[in-house]
């Protein structure tokens, strides 16, 4: 008796201990709760203190993989065989980048606005560092007759978003220590920067994203990875220093992201295709990544050069819509 009674004791510290270390940086104030509390003197049911530490686990859990908290919006079969999982590429995000200005001082076809960036973010399959690099020739028309003129969806009103007709290149990586996703705004049928919608706030229009790309690591099972979204959906906030800046000075931005918005207009979706057992609901299968063909062989097809999405604030700037 005495010797359960001193590994209860142990146990229970134990579980204490790990409840602080685990709570203590973020929640020291908070009072730490477990579903059954026991006095001392007071026999404790096996039952209850199972459910104490199951509970215990679940937070612990929450905390090293938070994407547990999380699953995908729908998976479809396509015709091809590929499976198609689609997700909130956001379900926690942070990120900051830092905007300049090129061949400014005399204005022509090589002026330009630039940004490169960098953030956190948590999905259904994990959490991953996000980069990219966005580089907008406001005064240099592109276009190409293999890219659809439109946005392939519509305003909320149901009017077309056609497509900025600058030359905008933009890169988007989605990166983690077992695979990520490499993505751009060129290379497919939909890819592209568009003119957005009406913000009813401020008048102006905010750009919509769509960014192809393909997976590597565990991820490289994934036929296709699609991104897109818009700078004025799915809850962004943005803080820009210095606050004085106008015209073509340099700035930086931070961005925080209200999840309760999450599914409105313009929220950020990955949509991935793959073949069965590549994407499971609570991450990447664990099985190995079909190996991709050596550069001499003769099955060995050209890779396509990505370059995907990002996310502008509210400074305006002359011509662009980053």
């Amino acid at each position: 008796m005495a010797v359960n009674q001193m590994f209860r004791s142990k146990v229970a510290r134990i579980g204490i201990g790990l409840m602080i270390t685990v709570f203590g940086a973020n929640q020291l104030s908070a009072e730490t709760k477990v579903p059954n509390e026991f006095t001392s003197g007071t026999p404790a049911k096996a039952s209850e203190v199972n459910e104490n530490f199951s509970d215990l686990n679940s937070k612990i859990e929450a905390i090293s993989k938070p994407e547990s908290s999380y699953s995908v919006l729908s998976t479809e079969t396509l015709d091809s065989g590929l499976v198609r999982t689609k997700l909130y590429a956001y379900e926690q995000h942070s990120s900051s980048r830092q905007v300049n200005f090129r061949n400014t001082e005399s204005l022509g076809p090589d002026s330009a606005v630039e940004s490169s960036g960098l953030g956190v973010v948590i999905n259904a399959l994990g959490q991953f560092q996000i980069d990219w690099f966005y580089r907008n020739k406001f005064l240099q028309d592109y276009s190409d007759p293999d890219e659809a003129y439109f946005a392939h969806v519509t305003c909320p009103d149901g009017s077309q978003i056609p497509r900025v007709g600058t030359d905008i290149a933009l890169n988007f990586n989605f990166i983690s220590l077992a695979g990520g996703f490499v993505l751009s705004n060129r290379g497919g049928i939909n890819t592209g920067v568009f003119a957005g919608c009406p913000d009813p706030l401020s008048g102006f229009s905010t750009a919509y994203y769509y960014l192809e790309g393909f997976g590597s690591g565990v991820y490289s099972c994934v036929s296709r990875v699609a991104y897109y979204g818009s700078k004025g959906g799915g809850g962004f906030t943005y803080k820009t220093a210095p606050l004085d800046a106008t015209g073509f000075d340099s700035y930086t931005t931070i961005s925080t992201f209200d999840r309760t918005s999450i599914g409105e207009w313009g929220t950020y979706y990955l949509e991935i295709d793959a073949p069965a057992g590549c994407i499971t609901l609570s991450g990447p299968a664990p099985v190995e990544p079909t190996p991709a063909p050596d550069e001499d062989s003769p099955d060995a097809e050209p890779t396509p050069t990505p370059e995907p999405t990002v996310e502008p604030d509210n400074t305006t700037t002359p011509t662009t819509s980053e």
